[in-house]
């Protein structure tokens, strides 16, 4: 099993920069909008509808009802909104408008109703210029009898905006292999059928 030392803060909002310097368009430089930015700068509007989005669908609003998912969408993304993921994770791969978050929610949703209660996320970091948005978090599933060191690992995700809404997300694991051997130690990953 890999486990993945924790990063110190300094190093991974380092490579939270050196992604956006590296994905953002050649411009003014990004600049950091975070929700809990110590000099408390006001969040642009769309720093504010990543982190609406983010709180909203990772925070399990729609309690696994689909419907509600469904409904509640189009205040963040449209039907045509693209979001990449590493193919290596089971959900992973293109997912691509209402239907594609359906479908990624009923994949997702069993398994990280299993580790729930051991999973972490940090407060986020916002980066951004112009249209696009860098969001930063850190991941920690704790330790237990069947892999006791915590697994802590850094997620990135560059958000594209278009017309108030959310137009693509690419997502970015510091260690997307971990991850799945931890999600693999906890049960939470489905059986492979051979």
């Amino acid at each position: 099993m890999h486990v993945t030392p924790p990063l110190p803060t300094a190093r991974l909002a380092a490579l939270a920069l050196l992604i956006a310097a590296a994905l953002l368009p050649h411009g003014a430089p990004a600049r950091a909008a975070t929700a809990s930015h110590p000099t408390g700068h006001v969040m642009t509007p769309e720093v504010r509808l990543v982190d609406d989005y983010s709180n909203w669908y990772a925070g399990g609003a729609y309690a696994g009802d689909m419907a509600v998912l469904r409904a509640g969408l189009p205040r963040y993304i449209t039907d045509s909104t693209v979001l990449h993921e590493a193919v290596s994770l089971p959900w992973g791969g293109t997912s691509v408008g209402y239907g594609g978050w359906v479908h990624l929610s009923e994949i997702t949703g069993p398994i990280f109703g299993k580790i729930a209660s051991d999973l972490e996320v940090s407060d986020p970091s916002y980066y951004q210029r112009g249209n696009i948005v860098i969001r930063e978090v850190t991941v920690t599933v704790k330790g237990n009898q069947a892999a006791p060191q915590p697994f802590v690992m850094g997620l990135v995700e560059k958000f594209t905006i278009e017309n108030g809404r959310i137009k693509q997300i690419d997502e970015y694991f510091q260690d997307t292999a971990g991850f799945l051997d931890r999600l693999s130690a906890l049960g939470a990953l489905p059986v492979r059928r051979q």
